[in-house]
Formats: C-alpha cells, structure tokens, sequence
C-alpha cells in the first residue's frame, strides 16, 4: 500500500488538521503517517491557539517513517509559524525532490480566530513554493500570499497551483488549477451546506492520496475536488448558522 506523510496541526475536535487527514487518506486507499507540528485549541466556535510541538521531536517522527520506507506523496498542512517553516524546509528538501509536495497554505480558519501574520504568508512563497508540486490556496489565501495572482506562486517555484473557488460567488464553485500552460477551471454546483470546516485539508489530503497512487495533478485535482463537492451535497446547513465538520462516515473514494 501507497503511504502519504501528512504534517501539520493537531486539531482536539477532528474537524481539520492530521486526525481527519489521517481517516481522508485511509477512505482513498493509502496508508497514513500523520506527524503533528503543533497542538491547537480550537472547534466549531473558533480558533484560540496554537503551541509548538518540540522541533526535535516530530524531526524524529520524520525520520522514523521515512526509515521504514519512503512515502509516495507528502501533504503539508498547518504550520503555525515561520520558524516551522524554516525547519521544515531542510527535512522536505530531500524528499519534496523525489516525491510529490501538496501544499495546503492554510493562513486563516474557517470558524476563525486565526490570524496569521506575513512573515508566515513570506515563508509560504520563499521557502516551500520552491518545493511545492501543488499548492491549494483559497481566495483569501492567494491573495495574501501573491496578491490574487497563482502565476507570482508558480513564479516563486512551485509546479502547479490550484486556486480553490469555495469564497466565491454565483451558482458554481470553480476551481482553477495553473500548471504551467493553459489554467484547467473544474466547476461544480455550489452547495448550500453553510461554512463547513476542514474542506481544505480533505481536498489536499485526496490529492496527494491520488498522486501518490500515480495520478497526474490535473486527474488528481479533478477527482478530489468531484469527491469533497459530492460530500458537501449530503450536508445541511447547521441550524445556528456554526461550521460543522465533514462527515466522512458516510464518504465513498474519488478513485475511478
């Protein structure tokens, strides 16, 4: 079985972070190394904080997996800081060069509380877009990021980007992926679900559990993003309005 190393944060209400990467990847078919960077509070009410897990330590978890045997796909997620950032440019250097890197540049939550700052937005563009096969940002994102413009990311080195087009407006939610050549748009109906937490984190995860199965980053964004939008259609909005969780128990795959 295809293994993905999936980093970021420890979320303690399973709405986002490593634990419900862990299970997205798990439902497409591969096994899951999920390494938390930093433990947060948070839940549907918000984000309240993040700590630092010890550096050294999830250096070792890094090194530990990756003895057994090396991954098919990395998927980086929540980072926290920019000093993160610059640890984990050395240890995905080696790897990010023999396996494919999805980037999920989350700089805000979607029951908010966060705020990240621009130096981490600069640490983004600087150090991990140069080793970036995909990064997935959100309007918000990209525009923090790169003023709006996926071509500046492309520019700063990564391979592809795929702008994600749940902030938008309209009848569709059309995401747009920029490899290099002509952007590929994927609409899709826009679902009226309400705000639902950890989409951006499922939609990475699903992308780097196909690319690490062999699919090309077109097929693989195409099939996760059909995946999550077939997800939303089976939620209602929560009746005070609050961000819920996707509910995977009732997930099939993305695999055709």
């Amino acid at each position: 079985m295809k293994r993905v190393l999936l980093l970021g944060g420890l979320d303690p209400s399973g709405g986002a972070g490593v634990t419900l990467d862990a299970t997205v990847a798990s439902l497409h078919g591969v096994a899951p190394l999920p390494i938390a960077l930093c433990a947060t509070v948070q839940s549907s009410r918000g984000f309240v904080s993040a700590t630092p897990i010890p550096t050294d330590v999830w250096l070792d978890q890094v090194g530990a997996v990756v003895g057994d045997e090396r991954p098919a796909a990395i998927k980086l997620g929540y980072v926290g800081s920019a000093e993160v950032v610059a640890a984990l440019t050395e240890v995905l250097r080696p790897l990010a060069a023999e396996v494919p890197l999805v980037v999920d540049p989350v700089l805000s939550a979607t029951a908010g509380g966060m705020a990240a700052n621009d130096q981490l937005a600069r640490s983004y563009v600087e150090e991990l877009a140069p080793l970036a096969a995909l990064m997935t940002p959100n309007t918000p994102e990209l525009r923090a990021l790169a003023a709006g413009d996926a071509t500046a990311l492309l520019r700063s080195g990564a391979r592809a980007v795929l702008h994600k087009g749940g902030h938008g407006d309209g009848d569709e939610a059309v995401d747009v992926l920029w490899a290099g050549a002509a952007p590929a748009r994927f609409a899709r109906p826009r679902r009226s679900c309400g705000p639902v937490r950890g989409t951006g984190c499922a939609l990475a995860t699903a992308i780097a559990a196909h690319l690490a199965s062999g699919a090309c980053v077109r097929t693989a964004c195409e099939r996760a993003g059909d995946w999550l939008s077939q997800l939303l259609a089976q939620a209602a909005p929560r009746p005070d309005g609050r961000p819920q969780g996707l509910s995977l128990s009732r997930a099939g795959t993305s695999r055709r």
